[in-house]
């Protein structure tokens, strides 16, 4: 893959074609965990919504899809007892236990896509998810999984921890599909790590094709399937096949940066991989998702999201008419 060919995305028929997607009716094979769900619920999407077990939050999961078939009830019941003065770094050897590990294995059999929280923000990421790769995953054998990774901050971490991060990351592609998300500022910062940059050096003024021949460098540095880093105006995406950017509708900085902003793109990004859609339309989507419910500030209805993607349309044609009769 050329580091100089980026494809520009025309975001119009994706929105066009998402349009459609969002007016469909339920979708009754899946049910999305997650920690902002208090109850079972169908959500705009069509796809019903469940609180993420406690379990998983300690397993520094964000969010599942999972079967609708599969029963929920053990997993809900799980409790593990942790010394308080090994909550932070020790957790993996109070999880591996026969009756957590026949369960979350039971779990990952009927499940399709996993979002994970910040790895920065987590002290027992590293080793909680290296024992779930090999305790859980590994021994079932499935090589068709979506995972989806956030590093968060690399500059809270030594080097030496972001690189061992990098490289589980990595591990868990050989049993899926791995995206590893970042922003903008936390990509420069863990290309400097990597690159034996101080995190106080100032770069100077960084061109676009200079962020772009940074962020490819991150992605050689992986063995997965895709980064996708995003800033406020754009996200790039880089694969081994292709490698392109979708404009994104802007949006306030109090948006962008709410607690919750992760969270809430994950739903509609995770929806669309559930539905077999294409990288760019399930980018789109969480997008849409994860705009409408921050200018809202509550969960949005079928009803917000068609708005939103015709406001996004509206903008889109109304630029591209702009830029036709400014040429």
């Amino acid at each position: 893959m050329e580091t100089n060919n980026m494809n520009v995305v025309n975001v119009g028929p994706i929105l066009d074609d998402l349009l459609v997607t969002i007016k469909k009716e339920a979708i009754p094979e899946y049910v999305f965990l997650n920690r902002s769900a208090t109850a079972l619920h169908r959500n705009a999407l069509g796809i019903m919504e469940d609180t993420l077990p406690e379990i998983l939050q300690v397993l520094g999961i964000r969010s599942l899809i999972v079967n609708s078939s599969y029963d929920r009830t053990r997993l809900n019941a799980l409790r593990i007892d942790v010394p308080e003065a090994n909550k932070e770094e020790y957790l993996w050897p109070y999880l591996r236990k026969d009756e957590v590990i026949g369960e979350l294995q039971s779990l990952f059999r009927n499940c399709c896509m996993v979002g994970f929280d910040n790895w920065s923000a987590i002290a027992s990421a590293s080793s909680v998810w290296d024992g779930l790769l090999c305790d859980v995953i590994k021994p079932l054998e499935r090589d068709d999984l979506e995972f989806l990774f956030y590093l968060g901050d690399p500059g809270t971490k030594l080097s030496f921890q972001v690189g061992e991060a990098l490289d589980i990351v990595s591990d868990f592609s050989l049993h899926g599909r791995v995206t590893f998300a970042l922003d903008e500022s936390e990509a420069v910062s863990l290309w400097k790590m990597l690159n034996g940059v101080s995190k106080d050096v100032s770069l100077g003024e960084q061109t676009y094709v200079d962020l772009r021949k940074k962020y490819y460098s991150i992605f050689r540095t992986m063995d997965i399937a895709r980064v996708l880093i995003y800033s406020a105006s754009n996200a790039l995406v880089f694969t081994e096949k292709e490698q392109f950017v979708i404009t994104r509708k802007i949006v306030d900085h109090e948006i962008e940066a709410a607690p919750d902003a992760r969270l809430n793109y994950i739903v509609g990004f995770s929806t669309g991989l559930a539905l077999g859609l294409s990288m760019a339309h399930c980018i789109a989507l969480g997008l849409i998702v994860f705009g409408a419910q921050g200018e809202l500030k509550t969960s949005p209805e079928k009803k917000d999201l068609i708005k939103y993607t015709e406001d996004w349309i509206a903008d889109f044609q109304r630029t591209a008419t702009i830029n036709l009769y400014g040429e």
